[in-house]
């Protein structure tokens, strides 16, 4: 009895607050994509400002105003004194603690990640340094694992809301279909269901200003034999889309189809997902013969039980609204896929 009730002892204690209080930690606070800096108003005037502007808030790939001077940057910053950094602030869902000074424990510039300090699931830096001037350099050598670390962060949050409610019956009818198992949210409905090609659909409506408009986001599931590794290059997979998009996608006009818009070229990655090798795709699609378009997310890997090619990829269409966090949910919902053949 006492080695159980020590395990639980534990495991409480491990959600508790890093500075000590007895207390469960909250769940987090603040807006999605959102990044609280918290450091003085000369910190942030200065290098190490400028080097946390550059690694936070880059253009998000690929959406379609992404190289105007109007697009959506990888995430939000609201900066606050240390002053300020208050109860209220403390459970944000990523903070920076930028902190200059001249101090034993400054005396090595250091940029450290870390886990739940004030809340549950939060992402939380530190940054320290007897002057700004190293901490911006290590801050700008570390910018690519910074934004990667908090998008992934922001993706598993995104999932775990749309697995608080999902329609488990289109899941299994998903999984029977096409043998890929992932999270399907309430209010999605499949348009085409069966073992070559799943396409659901979820429309929402979202306010803006004083109107209702509508935003929709859809799930394509598409497989095909493997027949070698040309299959895999950047050519081949937008080529494959726009064949399986051409005759299964059609738009509201008569005639007309979804297709890769080419005039902005699509992004290409190998990652690293559920233990293989596949292939990342961000680009924009169009509806051919319509005025349609927005950016998709596409994931592409290789089953070797059924030596087959399986793509999940979805879209979002949302011509009222940014499309970051749309997206960020779609990057979500594809990454929760798994597949059982």
């Amino acid at each position: 009895m006492r080695k159980y009730l020590l395990i639980l002892l534990i495991a409480l204690t491990s959600c508790w607050s890093q500075e000590g209080a007895r207390a469960p930690l909250p769940g987090i606070v603040g807006p999605r994509g959102e990044v609280l800096v918290v450091c003085s108003d000369e910190v942030w005037a200065g290098e190490v400002g400028d080097s946390l502007r550059s690694a936070l808030q880059r253009p998000y790939p690929v959406l379609p105003q992404m190289h105007m001077e109007n697009y959506e940057p990888m995430f939000d910053i609201v900066r606050k004194p240390l002053e300020e950094f208050n109860k209220f602030w403390k459970p944000h869902r990523n903070v920076i603690i930028i902190d200059i000074a001249d101090r034993k424990d400054t005396q090595t510039p250091s940029f450290k990640f870390y886990k739940a300090k004030y809340a549950m699931g939060q992402t939380y830096v530190e940054g320290k340094a007897t002057n700004q001037h190293d901490l911006a350099l290590i801050i700008s050598d570390r910018a690519q694992e910074l934004e990667a670390h908090i998008h992934s962060k922001e993706l598993k949050r995104s999932a775990g809301v749309s697995k608080l409610s999902t329609d488990e019956a289109v899941e299994r009818d998903v999984l029977e279909a096409i043998g890929v198992n992932m999270i399907v949210p309430k209010g999605s409905y499949p348009l085409e269901l069966d073992s070559g090609f799943v396409w659901l659909d979820r429309q929402q409506t979202r306010l803006k200003g004083s109107n209702n408009h509508d935003v929709q986001q859809g799930i394509f599931i598409h497989s095909e034999p493997y027949t070698g590794p040309e299959q895999f290059s950047l050519k081949y997979l937008l080529d494959r889309r726009d064949a399986v998009t051409a005759t299964r996608v059609h738009g509201p006009t008569e005639g007309s189809f979804m297709s890769v818009e080419r005039r902005m070229l699509p992004t290409y990655e190998e990652i690293s997902f559920n233990g293989k090798i596949a292939a990342e795709i961000r680009g924009l699609w169009r509806m051919e013969n319509d005025f349609m378009g927005g950016p998709f997310y596409s994931l592409t890997t290789y089953d070797e039980a059924s030596s087959s090619l399986i793509t999940v990829e979805g879209y979002t269409y949302a011509p009222y609204f940014d499309k970051r966090e749309y997206m960020r949910e779609i990057e979500g919902l594809v990454k929760s896929s798994s597949i059982h053949r």
